[in-house]
């Protein structure tokens, strides 16, 4: 009677599997849970201290340079970030080389800064899209007034507070990558070689394994892989996102998976040998 009982497990209808997985996935996603993450990888933690080490007041540029298709992996990562950059009271710039961005960009910009009481042109200043990145690169070089003279709303930048003493890549404590393209190859090419700039980056898990030798000779000062990246740095400046959620879920779905495995197979061998 028991053995028929037990049998039945395997005559489940496999849609209540799949409303099980749902579930399992939808929780995380909605609230983070924040399992433990008793891992952070080495260059993760190295992006977190190239930010926490700068004193208040310094002037950090964040590249952002992603669309919808990679968002899921790069989208919290660059929110993490400028998170941990404005609780520590940076000026930040952020520019954007793929036209994809823009609406991500402002996406960001209209949540953080009110969680932090920071102001458009006081604490921070979105510049427009800009296509030829080798162009504004060396212009950034030398006076980035020439090729950003306004701010994405049309406003001149000159004279903001967020850019005062700012000219050129001198007057940078550190530019941020986050990227779904080869662009941080050429931040870390043209400005962190050529002028000495501290680069760090953000890229997607499947990227991540070919920035190994930048990290090794320390042109790269750090950096954020995937979703499990996002997840990391999240935890460490204590603000679980969407990061968070999306490697949740991942283990939540793989423990039950993992326990529907467990279970067949001990009902299996009870079935088989008592």
């Amino acid at each position: 009677m028991l053995k028929e009982q037990l049998q039945k497990f395997f005559k489940i209808d496999r849609r209540w599997i799949f409303l099980l997985l749902a579930i399992t996935l939808f929780v995380p996603i909605m609230k983070p849970i924040g399992l433990p993450n008793k891992t952070i990888s080495p260059a993760t933690k190295r992006v977190y201290e190239s930010i926490e080490k700068l004193p208040a007041g310094s002037f950090v540029l964040f590249s952002l340079d992603y669309d919808p298709s990679t968002r899921p992996e790069l989208h919290p990562m660059a929110t993490a970030l400028l998170r941990h950059a404005f609780s520590k009271n940076l000026r930040v710039g952020v520019v954007t080389y793929i036209a994809g961005s823009t609406g991500l960009i402002e996406e960001i910009f209209a949540k953080v800064p009110k969680e932090y009481n920071k102001k458009d042109g006081v604490d921070y200043t979105i510049l427009p899209y800009q296509p030829n990145v080798l162009a504004v690169m060396t212009q950034m070089s030398s006076d980035l007034y020439g090729i950003y003279s306004q701010d994405r709303n049309g406003n001149p930048i000159i004279d903001m507070p967020v850019m005062k003493g700012v000219k050129n890549y001198r007057d940078m404590s550190l530019v941020v990558s986050v990227t779904g393209t080869a662009l941080l190859d050429y931040w870390v090419a043209y400005v962190g070689d050529k002028y000495g700039v501290p680069v760090a980056g953000g890229v997607t898990a499947i990227s991540q394994p070919g920035y190994g030798p930048y990290l090794q000779t320390n042109q790269l000062k750090g950096l954020i892989g995937g979703m499990k990246g996002a997840a990391e740095y999240e935890s460490l400046i204590k603000q679980p996102g969407k990061g968070t959620s999306g490697i949740d879920a991942l283990n939540l779905a793989h423990l039950l998976v993992l326990a529907l495995i467990l279970t067949s197979n001990i009902i299996l061998l009870f079935v088989k040998y008592f």
